[in-house]
């Protein structure tokens, strides 16, 4: 069983490794725990930058957003370890006490390291479909026999077409196996501070710094951004991937294109942290536009042939522009992807 569990967080580290190796700064780092580093960015702003390859404890990027009253902590990361780092660098950034540890949503990577932050008492602000979501996609599966589950992907693993789809079938029956393995071992913390769908940005004075956080659909039912303005900064989650195809198995792509389009428009100055990856810039954006474009054409082609949309996923072939770009756990990001495409074009 231990071996197993390596090979699926070696796929997760498959993820993000080469996004991880190219955030690590040449500067010395505030933090450096291996499995994160936590970087001064600007004044009011550390940022904190995963390496799965290094350690599980992460995963997700994040930080730490302090003004001279208030600090605000990005991400809860995939295990209490992870949120542990975000405390300690707040701790050592700033004497302002936290007033909120911040879910871009609800995926395990970004929430299953919570309870680090309730068992201090902090607040965890997120969407306000987060909890919900968690309680459906995690808290109901905890100790329920995932065979049910697994069995389909099992049984197209091994009846595959050619090594390829087996390839990708296999990479996909581990990133659910690993999944599912997460959940039952997490100590679930609700977000407790919810953001509504319909809100205007919230913008949070954290005295002489403010954090604008603002409520979107797209990645998940259920995703936040925090942009700071007076950094050019904006902390995307999983709303913005950097040299990967997006995960998309609770997307709805039509919706997240036009985020994307917002961040497009955010002018050349602005800097993102992504989910995953180092910081970056409007090239990123691109490159996802790009590949949205590509997805959804395909998908509108094979609609309009008649071609099932499982048929379609077998024929999609990546640009030779991003032949490089992670696709992992295939049907987890260009199935997904395929799917939503398929659903919302009619």
């Amino acid at each position: 069983m231990p071996s197993a569990i390596d090979r699926r967080q070696f796929l997760w580290a498959a993820l993000t490794v080469r996004a991880a190796a190219a955030g690590r700064t040449r500067a010395a780092p505030v933090l450096d725990k291996g499995f994160a580093q936590v970087n001064r960015y600007a004044e009011g702003v550390w940022v904190t930058i995963a390496d799965p390859q290094k350690g599980m404890q992460c995963l997700s990027n994040g930080g730490v957003i302090f003004g001279r009253d208030a600090a605000l902590i990005v991400e809860g990361h995939y295990q209490p370890e992870g949120a542990a780092l975000e405390l300690a660098a707040a701790q050592a950034a700033t004497k302002a006490p936290v007033i909120a540890a911040i879910d871009t949503h609800y995926h395990l990577d970004h929430t299953f390291g919570n309870i680090a932050y309730a068992d201090r008492h902090i607040p965890i602000m997120a969407h306000e479909g987060a909890p919900g979501l968690m309680k459906e996609r995690y808290a109901a599966l905890k100790g329920v026999d995932k065979a049910p589950m697994l069995t389909p992907l099992q049984q197209r693993a091994a009846h595959a077409a050619g090594p390829e789809e087996k390839r990708r079938l296999e990479s996909d029956l581990e990133f659910a196996q690993w999944m599912y393995s997460s959940i039952d071992s997490a100590t679930l913390a609700y977000p407790t501070q919810l953001v509504a769908a319909q809100d205007p940005p919230k913008a949070i004075d954290l005295g002489g710094l403010t954090a604008v956080i603002e409520p979107y659909h797209g990645h998940t039912p259920a995703d936040l951004l925090i942009r700071i303005p007076q950094r050019d900064l904006v902390f995307t989650g999983d709303l913005l991937f950097y040299h990967a195809y997006p995960v998309a198995f609770d997307a709805d792509m039509i919706r997240w294109r036009k985020i994307l389009d917002v961040f497009a428009g955010y002018g050349r100055q602005i800097r993102f942290v992504p989910g995953h990856g180092p910081v970056c810039g409007q090239e990123t954006v691109r490159d996802q536009i790009n590949i949205f474009d590509d997805l959804r054409a395909h998908a509108e082609k094979m609609r309009h042939a008649g071609v099932p949309v499982e048929i379609a996923e077998q024929h999609y072939r990546v640009p030779k522009a991003y032949r490089r770009f992670d696709t992992s756990a295939w049907h987890y990001c260009v199935g997904s992807a395929l799917l939503s495409y398929y659903a919302g074009s009619g």
